[in-house]
């Protein structure tokens, strides 16, 4: 694992040009260096709620999320917000991802516009069993981000299969054929959730079927949690290449339950780590590698070295499918975009990347979005 904390890095127009592990042992206040975080699984309209429970999933979203993310029809406020969700995402370590962004395509049509590249991201498309105001044919969105695209790319994002009709769907799965866009969405995050499917979806064998009929399922595809799934289900996915997106701080959060993180390996379901804010309470993927380790103990194989790669490099590689230009984010590879975290490196006895890395998660402060010494973002230090 690419863990250095004593080296010299060199970069040259945002891209890492070499790395040389200097000799000796490093400095007892050190820094120890490692690829910046990308987050695939987050809601940026719900950064500034995040931390606000109120039960479990559906109450959640119906209490708290939805009408927070209503005020996000002002543009005024969706640019403040997206401002302040990008800084606090560098200062977390974090310098790409997939987000979802408010109901509104103007929203994402100012994210695109405006925000700086690494990120990709679209409207939750919402057609249904919501609030009035931030409901909207999915058709009607898709067609907004379409015609203003200009060779940009959008992620492709039905909220949840319960927003969804059937024909907005369908459209989605049309697009993500044409355009070759990711799709992102959730799947079998709360027993409730799964039986609304079943009650919504009747003609579909289980949750998965309903995004496989609709055409949505591949490896451009990421479906969060995962927890609630059959063993169907894990073989569809392992089948079609679709990844999913572990959110263990927000499924401890909301209650959710253990994603069967063993089952999904055996099957060789591709997978990452994410934080899934504003259900997750934090943005730092420091914080999720943590409680990853935490969770799974006793009944997974989860290490630390493991919780680092995906949180780096294997959600990197999901992102360069859709930007060549993008080859090597997440690793401290020659080529690589030069994203790049420091944090204080722990003292220890013996020096191999996973007690290395061990000490670091133990001893990080509880609030971990501040734990960064130094973040540098396609060759700019951004602090430090």
């Amino acid at each position: 694992m690419q863990l250095l904390p004593h080296a010299e890095i060199v970069w040259c127009d945002g891209r890492i040009v070499s790395v040389a592990a200097l000799s000796g042992p490093p400095p007892s206040d050190g820094l120890l260096w490692m690829p910046a975080f990308v987050d695939l699984h987050v809601h940026w309209p719900q950064s500034h709620v995040r931390g606000q429970f109120a039960g479990q999933l559906l109450p959640w979203l119906r209490d708290a999320i939805w009408p927070a993310e209503a005020a996000f029809a002002d543009p005024a406020v969706a640019e403040r917000r997206a401002q302040a969700f990008a800084a606090a995402c560098t200062r977390a370590g974090t310098c790409a991802g997939l987000l979802f962004g408010p109901p509104f395509a103007q929203a994402s049509l100012q994210w695109a516009a405006e925000r700086v590249a690494g990120y990709m991201e679209g409207p939750a498309l919402m057609e249904r069993h919501g609030p009035p105001e931030l409901l909207h044919p999915a058709s009607q969105t898709l067609r907004s981000l379409t015609d203003a695209a200009a060779g940009r790319m959008f992620a492709i994002t039905p909220r949840f299969a319960p927003n969804l009709t059937p024909a907005g769907l369908a459209a989605c799965g049309a697009l993500a054929a044409q355009t070759g866009w990711p799709v992102q969405s959730h799947l079998s995050e709360n027993l409730d959730e799964v039986h609304w499917v079943r009650d919504l979806f009747p003609q579909a064998q289980d949750y998965l079927d309903v995004y496989d009929q609709a055409g949505l399922l591949g490896p451009r595809c990421i479906l969060a949690h995962a927890i609630h799934v059959s063993d169907r289900e894990v073989d569809r996915l392992a089948a079609t290449g679709t990844w999913i997106a572990h959110c263990p701080t927000s499924n401890v959060a909301l209650g959710s339950g253990r994603m069967p993180l063993e089952r999904l390996q055996a099957a060789g379901v591709p997978w990452v780590l994410a934080t899934d804010v504003g259900a997750g309470p934090q943005l730092s993927l420091l914080d999720v590698m943590r409680t990853f380790v935490q969770v799974h103990r006793g009944h997974a194989v989860a290490t630390a070295e493991q919780s680092l790669c995906r949180a780096t490099a294997a959600p990197g590689t999901f992102l360069t499918q859709f930007d060549p230009s993008w080859a090597g984010l997440g690793t401290l590879q020659p080529g690589a975009p030069a994203h790049l975290v420091a944090l204080p490196c722990p003292t220890i006895e013996g020096d191999s990347p996973e007690t290395l890395l061990r000490a670091l998660l133990a001893q990080l402060p509880a609030d971990a979005e501040t734990a960064p010494t130094a973040v540098v973002q396609w060759g700019r230090r951004m602090f430090g």
